[in-house]
């Protein structure tokens, strides 16, 4: 009865050999990460059992990803064996196979192997290693060698027995005069193929940082899918290119030149009365300086941050180093300047190599902590957080389901009502930042108390400021009266800025001004209602702010302490390809690619020519370090 039904039924043969074929790849994807758990079981004694079970649950969908790659060429192979003979293409899908279940289960031995020495998943150093086989060879024990080859051929060759024996039948017999709606299927099938492969329908695909949940690396690595990991891996590197494109002068050169921006500040000043603070950091999505009054905008967009400014230290030449999220807020934390071409976050082996704020105050026994209303999936963003030892990462799957929302995220109001709550249950001292999101497109948010109804472009994004500005403005009204301000250091900064209603021109100064607020029980009275009119960006956060806390600031070799004395005063900007320089004596933009230069406003050319000097040798340098990350 079976072999009839295989025989008038290729419908049900098809959809029978896809099925198995699909399953046994998430079956091996499985396995590997059993087999990964068992061998690094030691890392995982202060986890408890449903959390290590838990792995698998979220690893399928970078697993559904990968696999949805890999099924791609034996659903075109056999949907073509409804039309046509099926002999040539079965021995086509069974090398094709061998091959496949070659590279899961070489790459899987591989990652279980590596991932003591590296720390981390494999990736696309392996081609490097690979190179010199001789080298990997004779670094191996003979139980790795003994393992990895005769393990890996026997799981291999078992592999495909089964495939053989299982997978492989029933055969698809051919449909008569079925040319067309076979063509058909494909037509249709492999859009759904890709929509699987990117993980959704619609929005941003899915991220290594769909697979993290845990504060156990190991556990997020076990639920990152190894081969999809090192596939992503593969193309983000070549895609940065194996060389330095911005290298204009020798690398000595350049090095002294940067070093001299660096000189470290002949002393600085203390404007905290306390080495312990509470720290909250505020990071403001897209908050222009063209918002605050005080920073040379319309008066009304912000009135409560110029309440807040009364009580607090303001800088007032702060700019934003690039011009996405993902950026700026790794330049807060890690301190690590944005590049052009590519965004450290999405290049998953490179950002652990990054220092963090939130494990400098992890070791002083903070309690750390971040906050979104949105999909932390973003540019890889929660990934990036949980390698960076955020204690506690919130973003909008952590709220009820009901929750007003808007198109891209909780509203800024209940986000930081959430976050008051969560502060008045952690221990102290903590560390905590917080990230709104009303201010980027599409401003789907609530109407503020008192709308703005002006005739002037961007109104929606102003409204959408003005509104982010009230929430603060309640906020800051209850945390005031926690008995715990007293001892807390606010910080409220703009991840990146926006052309705002003046219609900034991209590579103008303007475009990147942003403002930055320290304020709290823990900031000096006598620097209260204060200025600090320094040029600087933030990347100079975690050095400016490590200085005051009295912690050593070396590891982030790439940010300077803005309250420091002397020094050169810059802000580097990430664009396109190449660099913004904005510095008291003008600014301009630099395409390295064609030499041409931008919204240039210097007065003084020796003093550009200085300048363009230094922003060459910073563009390098800082691309470099990227690269040898």
């Amino acid at each position: 009865m079976k072999n009839v039904n295989v025989k008038t039924s290729p419908w049900v043969a098809f959809l029978c050999r896809m099925m198995k074929y699909y399953f046994l790849i998430l079956l091996l994807f499985a396995l590997e990460k059993l087999f990964f758990l068992f061998f690094y079981r030691s890392f995982l004694t202060q986890n408890n059992f449903t959390e290590v079970l838990s792995t698998f649950y979220h690893a399928f969908h970078l697993d559904f990803s990968a696999a949805c790659y890999i099924c791609a060429i034996p659903f075109m192979l056999l949907t073509l064996q409804l039309a046509f003979s099926s002999q040539w293409m079965n021995k086509v899908l069974n090398v094709y196979t061998l091959l496949a279940l070659c590279v899961i289960v070489i790459t899987a031995f591989g990652n279980i192997f590596l991932y003591d020495e590296w720390g981390m998943k494999l990736n696309y150093r392996i081609w490097y290693y690979l190179q010199k086989p001789d080298e990997v060879i004779r670094t191996a024990t003979w139980q790795q060698l003994l393992l990895g080859l005769g393990g890996g051929a026997l799981v291999i060759g078992g592999c495909f027995w089964g495939y053989l024996k299982w997978i492989a039948q029933p055969v698809v017999e051919k449909i008569p005069k079925f040319y067309g709606q076979t063509f058909l299927i494909i037509l249709l099938g492999f859009p759904l193929i890709f929509i699987g492969m990117r993980g959704r329908v619609a929005g941003i695909p899915i991220t290594q940082s769909n697979a993290y949940f845990s504060t156990n690396q190991v556990l997020n690595d076990a639920a990152t899918n190894t081969q999809w990991n090192l596939l992503k891996s593969t193309i983000s590197f070549y895609r940065s290119n194996e060389k330095n494109i911005f290298a204009t002068m020798d690398k000595e050169e350049a090095q002294k030149i940067v070093e001299e921006l660096f000189v470290p500040a002949d002393g600085y000043d203390e404007v905290l009365n306390t080495a312990t603070p509470n720290i909250v950091i505020i990071f403001l999505e897209s908050w222009s300086a063209d918002l605050i009054a005080s920073l040379g905008g319309k008066e009304g967009i912000a009135p409560c941050f110029a309440e807040l400014e009364k009580d607090g230290l303001l800088f007032t030449q702060v700019y934003a180093a690039g011009h996405r999220s993902q950026e700026g807020i790794s330049a807060m934390i890690s301190g690590n300047p944005p590049i052009p071409l590519n965004v450290i976050t999405d290049s998953f082996d490179k950002y652990r190599n990054l220092s963090s704020l939130a494990e400098m105050f992890n070791r002083r026994k903070y309690q750390t902590s971040f906050y979104f209303g949105g999909d932390l999936d973003y540019g890889n963003l929660k990934a990036y957080l949980m390698s960076m030892k955020f204690g506690t990462v919130i973003d909008e799957a952590d709220f009820p389901a009901l929750t007003p929302h808007g198109s891209l995220s909780i509203y800024d109001e209940i986000v930081l009502n959430r976050h008051r709550e969560d502060l008045k249950k952690m221990r102290q001292p903590f560390f905590s930042a917080l990230f709104t999101a009303s201010t980027h497109s599409p401003y789907d948010v609530p109407t503020p108390p008192v709308p703005l109804e002006w005739d002037m472009p961007e109104m929606p994004y102003v409204n959408s400021a003005h509104y982010t500005d009230y929430c603060l403005g309640e906020y800051f009204e209850k945390v005031k009266r926690e008995p715990w301000y007293a001892n807390t250091l606010f910080i409220l900064v703009a991840d990146h800025s926006h052309p705002s209603y003046k219609e900034w021109y991209y590579y103008d100064a303007g475009y990147q001004h942003v403002p930055m607020l320290w304020l709290g029980g823990a900031l000096k009275k006598e620097w209260r209602g204060k200025q600090i009119d320094r040029y600087c960006s933030y990347i100079d956060l975690p050095c400016t702010l490590m200085a005051q806390l009295g912690m050593k600031t070396g590891s982030f070799h790439w940010s300077r302490n803005i309250l420091g004395k002397g020094g050169a005063q810059f802000a580097p900007v990430s664009v396109n390809v190449g660099i913004e320089w904005i510095t008291p004596d003008g600014s301009f933009a630099l395409d390295i690619t064609n030499n041409r230069v931008y919204a240039d406003t210097y007065q003084n050319d020796s003093l550009r020519e200085v300048d363009m000097k230094r922003a060459r040798a910073y563009l390098q340098s800082t691309y470099q370090d990227y690269l040898e990350k």
